[in-house]
């Protein structure tokens, strides 16, 4: 099971004084972690900041998850809520070491991404389900940042550099608008259960035409910005008007929260 190039390169570029002591450790670490499973990996899975493997085990299919980033004990505590509520998979450890950490959990089948669902056969009810399940949910801990907090930061930097691929900074009055939704937003947001990066390629297909969501970012906020994003997103899929109105037609989200958080995602390139 080797570490990806493309990986190790976006490791280095992102932690450079972490990079290279995550990677001489992954191997051992792996190996004792799938004894200790009594797992057998299978393959590397494409990620990019993540080596992602996926196993098999007596218990079900499993995936050992390795990263370096220093906020992945907090991710962990998103999944974990999100497993609880079976809208994310269900997580069996997680572990830090010296060098990073692990989450081990089940792995979702059959696992097909949103991105890569056929439009057509897109049932708006089920995939709102997990984004229902949250609203009102308690943050599962009161030290998590604010997704508000880390959006502002975005919108008021006018150099960022974490973009998504063939993307550049908006325009200064483009963020500067998105700031004042920011503020209205804030301003009555109940912090809780967020997903916090519901991109088509982190909702996958479950049994049962149960979608779940994996890696989230590790805030609080609310489940009406994750359809906002999951909008935003799918603007490759299908016309972006008609996903806000499908997503914020569900039960239980709100339907103008999620059109102000849809500008905001737009303007902070997330």
């Amino acid at each position: 099971m080797k570490v990806p190039e493309v990986l190790a390169s976006s490791v280095r570029a992102r932690w450079p004084d972490r990079a290279d002591a995550w990677l001489t450790t992954i191997g051992p670490e792996l190996d004792a972690l799938t004894r200790q499973h009594s797992a057998t990996p299978q393959r590397v899975l494409p990620a990019r900041y993540a080596f992602v493997v996926s196993a098999t085990s007596p218990s079900g299919p499993l995936i050992f998850r390795a990263t370096p980033d220093p906020q992945a004990l907090k991710q962990a505590v998103v999944a974990k809520a999100l497993g609880r509520l079976d809208v994310g998979p269900k997580i069996h450890l997680t572990t830090s070491t010296d060098t990073g950490s692990w989450t081990v959990m089940e792995q979702v089948t059959p696992g097909t991404p949103l991105a890569d669902a056929d439009p057509a056969t897109l049932d708006f009810d089920a995939l709102t389900r997990p984004l229902r399940a949250m609203v009102g949910q308690p943050a599962p801990s009161p030290d998590l940042p604010l997704i508000t907090d880390w959006l502002r930061d975005r919108l008021s930097d006018d150099n960022l550099t974490e973009l998504p691929a063939g993307e550049q900074v908006a325009p200064k009055a483009e963020r500067v608008r998105a700031l004042e939704l920011l503020d209205d937003l804030a301003a009555d947001m109940r912090p809780g259960l967020c997903h916090g990066d519901a991109s088509p390629w982190n909702v996958l297909t479950g049994p049962g035409n149960r979608w779940k969501l994996i890696d989230p970012r590790g805030m609080q906020g609310e489940p009406e910005y994750d359809a906002a994003v999951m909008a935003y997103k799918l603007n490759n899929i299908l016309s972006s008007s008609v996903a806000e109105l499908n997503l914020g037609n569900a039960d239980r989200l709100v339907l103008g929260r999620i059109a102000k958080w849809a500008v905001v995602a737009h303007a902070s390139r997330v």
